[in-house]
C-alpha cells in the first residue's frame, strides 16, 4: 500500500509497504529455520525414530497439508490476508519448533509435522499480503528477494559444526530449536503491526463477510479457481509445475528430511554432509543471483523447462553416484542445486503472471491441496524405498522434476487458448 499521508515512503531495491515489510523481517525466519531443520532428521534418530518413522512424518505432514489446503482460500477470503497470516505463522512456524524441542519422540514430532501443515494456509494470506498491492516489478523483485534470502541462510549452517563438535548435535539442535521458536514469533507479532490489509483482501473479506458461512463457501474459490484455468493452459501448466515442484522440494531437495542421511548412509560421506549442504544452498543462490538474470530474456516457460531439466540431471548423479566419492558428490549437488534455483524463481513468477484477481486465492489453495495429496503419495514411498535403498529415493524425485515440462508440453498442445501473456 502507499502512504496515505502524501510523503514517499523509503524503498528498499524498489519495494515499498507490504513488500518491504515482508522482506525485511524475512531473516527472522529464513536463518533459524535453516539451522534447526539442516540437523533436525538428525536430531529424531538420536531420540529413536528410524527411517520409517521419517517416512510416516512426512505422510502426517502431507496429509495435514491437504486439510489445511481444503479450507486456506475460504479462511484467507474471510479473515484477511493480514490476520491469517499473522495466527498461521504462529500456528506453523512459531509452534513447532518449540514442540520439537520439548521432547524430539515420535508423538511430539508427529504433532510438530501435522502443526507445520498450517503453513499451507500461511503461504496463502502471506504471498497474497506481500504481492497484492505491489506492482509487477516490485512483485517480481520481492519474490526473487524472498527464495535469495531463505536460500542464503542455508549457506551459514556449517558455522554449527565446531559447536556440534564441542557442545553435541542433541543439545546444539535444542538451542536452534528455541531460538527459532522466539524468533519466529517475534517476526509474526511485529510483521502484523506493521503491514496493512490489501486492497482486493477488504473488498474480499467482505463480499464473504456479507455472503454469510455456508459450506458452499468452502467450495467456491476451486469452482472459480477451475473455471478459470479450464479457460488457460498456459496458467494450468503453470499451476501444475508449482504443484510437482513442491512435491520435489519436501522430496529431492536439501529441504527434505532424508538429504543429510543420505550422504552418510549412501555413498559413505557422513563428516561432509554439513558442506555439501551448504554448498547445495550456495549453488542454489548463484543461481538465483547470477544465472537467472542473464537466461530471464528467454522467458519463463523455458525457464521452468531448463530449470527442470538440470534439476533431473544433477538429481540422476546423485543417484548413480560412486560411494565414497567425494567430487562426484559435489558436482551433483551443484547442478542439482543449480537447477533448483532456476526452476523455483520459475515457477513463482508463471504463477503469478499466469492468475489475476479474485482467482488467485483458489488457485494457491487448489495447487496447495493437489501438492499435498502428491505428497502424501510422496511420504509413503520415500519412507518404503528409502529403507529398501537410499538411492531409489534420488530417482523418485528425477521423475517428479521430468513432468514440470511435460505439463508445457501438453499446454501447447491444447493451444494458448486465452491464456495471459506470460513475460
Amino acid at each position: 500500500m502507499r502512504p496515505a499521508s502524501g510523503r514517499e515512503e523509503s524503498a528498499l531495491f524498489g519495494l515499498r509497504g507490504n513488500a518491504k515489510v515482508c522482506t525485511i523481517l524475512l531473516p527472522l525466519y529464513g536463518i533459524p529455520f535453516s539451522f534447526y531443520f539442516f540437523y533436525l532428521s538428525l536430531y529424531l534418530r538420536e531420540a529413536g525414530v528410524d527411517d520409517k518413522a521419517l517416512g510416516i512424518l512426512m505422510l502426517a505432514s502431507s496429509a495435514a497439508s491437504v486439510i489445511f489446503s481444503f479450507v486456506a482460500a475460504p479462511l484467507v477470503d474471510r479473515m484477511g490476508r493480514r490476520r491469517s497470516t499473522l495466527v498461521f505463522s504462529l500456528v506453523s512456524s512459531s509452534l513447532p519448533p518449540l514442540v520439537f524441542a520439548l521432547s524430539g519422540s515420535f508423538a511430539f514430532a508427529f504433532l510438530a509435522f501435522v502443526l507445520t501443515g498450517a503453513n499451507k494456509i500461511m503461504s496463502v494470506g502471506y504471498y497474497l499480503l506481500m504481492s497484492e498491492d505491489a506492482s509487477e516489478r516490485e512483485r517480481a523483485t520481492a519474490f526473487n528477494l524472498f527464495n535469495v534470502v531463505i536460500v542464503a541462510a542455508g549457506v551459514l549452517v556449517p558455522l554449527s559444526d565446531g559447536f556440534i563438535h564441542r557442545f553435541g548435535l542433541v543439545a546444539v539442535e535444542r538451542f536452534f530449536l528455541w531460538f527459532s521458536f522466539v524468533s519466529m514469533s517475534c517476526l509474526a507479532v511485529l510483521r502484523d503491526r506493521l503491514v496493512t490489509e490489501t486492497a482486493t483482501g477488504r473488498i474480499v473479506m467482505a463480499t464473504r463477510r456479507a455472503e454469510g458461512f455456508g459450506w458452499k463457501g468452502l467450495f467456491k474459490p476451486f469452482i472459480a479457481a477451475a473455471r478459470y484455468l479450464a479457460r488457460r493452459p498456459v496458467a494450468l501448466a503453470a499451476m501444475l509445475a508449482n504443484v510437482f515442484f513442491y512435491v520435489y522440494y519436501i522430496v529431492g531437495t536439501n529441504n527434505g528430511l532424508y538429504f543429510t542421511p543420505y550422504f552418510g548412509d549412501a555413498l559413505g560421506l557422513g563428516g561432509s554432509a554439513a558442506l555439501l549442504g551448504s554448498v547445495y544452498a550456495a549453488a542454489t543462490l548463484v543461481a538465483m543471483l547470477v544465472l537467472n538474470p542473464l537466461i530471464n530474456r528467454f522467458g519463463a516457460v523455458a525457464n521452468t523447462v531448463a530449470g527442470a531439466l538440470l534439476s533431473a540431471t544433477g538429481l540422476a548423479s546423485l543417484c548413480l553416484a560412486p560411494a565414497e566419492n567425494f567430487p562426484w558428490a559435489l558436482a551433483a549437488v551443484v547442478v542439482s542445486a543449480g537447477g533448483s534455483g532456476v526452476l523455483k524463481s520459475a515457477v513463482d513468477t508463471l504463477i503469478v503472471a499466469t492468475t489475476e484477481g479474485e482467482a488467485r486465492t483458489g488457485i494457491y489453495a487448489t495447487a496447495n491441496v493437489l501438492s499435498s495429496l502428491l505428497g502424501i503419495g510422496a511420504g509413503f514411498l520415500c519412507g518404503s524405498l528409502y529403507g529398501q535403498n537410499p538411492r531409489l529415493l534420488y530417482a523418485l524425485s528425477s521423475i517428479i522434476v521430468l513432468a514440470i515440462p511435460l505439463g508445457f508440453a501438453r499446454s501447447r498442445i491444447a493451444g494458448p487458448g486465452t491464456a495471459s501473456k506470460v513475460r
